[in-house]
């Protein structure tokens, strides 16, 4: 809503330019187009926003997602994620391999990536889904691969 009644300001300052002054005394209310370069410039891009996500998780966190990472022991780690991605946002099936991982590294692993995952810029408007999501994923893959009770968590 805001956007919208910004971008209409904006348009009708450009088509009726004494609306965009303070008053009586001619100054204009719009910032300069310095003004403007400087707050652009200073607005983060999508890897600045996910570099700052990877710097708010402690050495210790990095090193538990690192582990959990290396109990999946899957061929294929990216293939995994992506397959997992797709199950959250696109509603197809991770692979039984991704399954197994999943199980080997347990529950909380697997949530904890989850997580990690989801602030990641471009996956964070699909936030909402990850929750539910996660956990349906973990109920299949757990009740597909049966109980490997040595892995679970």
């Amino acid at each position: 809503m805001f956007m919208i009644f910004s971008s209409i300001m904006v348009l009708l300052s450009f088509s009726h330019p004494t609306l965009a002054k303070e008053g009586d005394n001619d100054k204009q209310l719009l910032i300069s187009d310095d003004e403007f370069d400087a707050m652009i410039a200073r607005s983060p891009t999508a890897e600045d926003y996910n570099e700052n996500v990877g710097r708010k998780y402690s050495k210790k966190q990095k090193e538990y997602l690192l582990n959990c990472g290396i109990k999946m022991d899957v061929s294929d780690p990216d293939k995994c994620i992506e397959e997992v991605l797709a199950e959250i946002i696109q509603n197809k099936s991770a692979s039984r391999d991704c399954c197994l991982g999943i199980v080997k590294a347990g529950k909380e692993c697997h949530m904890e990536y989850m997580k990690l995952l989801f602030q990641i810029y471009q996956l964070r408007r699909f936030t909402s889904k990850r929750f539910s999501k996660a956990n349906e994923i973990w109920n299949r893959c757990s009740t597909e691969i049966g109980a490997l009770s040595p892995y679970s968590g």
